[in-house]
């Protein structure tokens, strides 16, 4: 099965305009225009990969268009969370992780780094993949 693609999903899309900025230590940042497009800016410095996960965050934004400013702090705040686990879970499927784990596994210890490799994630997003798939009770 071909994983999802937010490059993809972005070419696809007529309504969103992708801009890459100075955000001032912010990673990215969707907004909705009052003509109905839609904007993503993702901080210039990312790296490929960060630029990926941050891409493919702001699109599930676009999807769900839950957003300031007409919602709250803390709207927005459990907002952010949803939409974390739902972009992680496109770029590296439960299923899919858990299958190449187990194939892994029968070579050698997985590691955080065996997951970001090959789900083309940063460390830092393998890891919240797996503490995601820790939390679903799918690994122990």
């Amino acid at each position: 099965m071909e994983r999802w693609n937010p490059w993809r999903a972005l070419r696809a899309s007529t309504s969103v305009v992708l801009w890459f900025a100075p955000l001032g230590g912010v990673r990215g940042r969707w907004e909705r225009g009052v003509d109905g497009r839609d904007e993503i800016l993702i901080e210039e410095t990312l790296g490929r990969r960060a630029r990926r996960e941050v891409l493919a965050h702001e699109l599930v934004h676009v999807e769900r268009g839950v957003g300031w400013p007409a919602a709250t702090p803390a709207t927005m705040q459990a907002e952010e969370e949803r939409v974390w686990r739902e972009a992680l879970t496109r770029l590296a499927p439960p299923d899919q992780v858990l299958a190449f784990a187990r194939e892994r596994a029968s070579v050698d210890a997985v590691t955080v780094y065996d997951v970001a490799d090959e789900f083309d994630l940063t460390p830092e997003t393998a890891a919240r993949v797996v503490h995601l798939l820790w939390i679903r009770g799918l690994v122990g």
